[in-house]
């Protein structure tokens, strides 16, 4: 799978790009400043909220790109099959009827709209879009910045969450053999 980060924040590419080759390098990931809509992927993933409400910041553009169908699409999934929320650290992928972008991985990064503590759900929910976009056999996922926009997070906190959540999709972390193996947070 070859993942796309794109922004249109010089900050964020800037970041991704610092800490890019301290994980995996440009093999799995490359980083592209620019809008995410205008690429030749097979899914974007939206850093929605847990409800599937896409009226807000890149949601909202998703929307007016793909239509109002992908958000009762994903509102509906999220009712079926997630018990009607999504928590951070899931992810669905939804059809978008679109010919050019088939998928929307909504990845939460937030329960409802809000300013974000930590990293950790830029973290989860990227690590979850992507474990999503391996089990539905996407090659070429796009991914925006986690957090960084309705969430708030700075992008130098962001940008190593999201790569480790990248990295420990494709490799997956052993069962902690005990809660001090656990990090406490990003």
């Amino acid at each position: 799978m070859k993942i796309f980060l794109c922004a249109v924040d010089t900050r964020l590419t800037g970041a991704w790009r610092r800490a890019l080759p301290q994980t995996f390098g440009p093999a799995v990931a490359q980083v592209i400043e620019g809008d995410i809509l205008s690429l030749q992927v097979d899914a974007v993933v939206s850093p929605a909220n847990s409800f599937g409400f896409m009226d807000g910041g890149l949601d909202a553009l998703y929307t007016r790109f793909f239509g109002p169908q992908l958000q009762e699409r994903l509102q509906r999934m999220i009712r079926e099959q997630a018990d009607g929320e999504l928590l951070v650290g899931q992810a669905l992928p939804v059809e978008t009827g679109h010919a050019r972008i088939p998928w929307c991985i909504s990845a939460p990064t937030m329960r409802v709209p809000r300013r974000l503590e930590s990293a950790e759900p830029a973290y989860l929910a990227t690590r979850a879009a992507v474990r999503c976009a391996l089990a539905a056999g996407v090659a070429r996922v796009a991914i925006p910045g986690m957090g960084t926009g309705t969430g708030g997070l700075p992008p130098e906190s962001a940008a190593p969450a999201m790569l480790r959540g990248i990295q420990d999709a494709f490799h997956p972390q052993p069962f902690p053999a005990s809660l001090a193996d656990v990090p406490a947070s990003f």
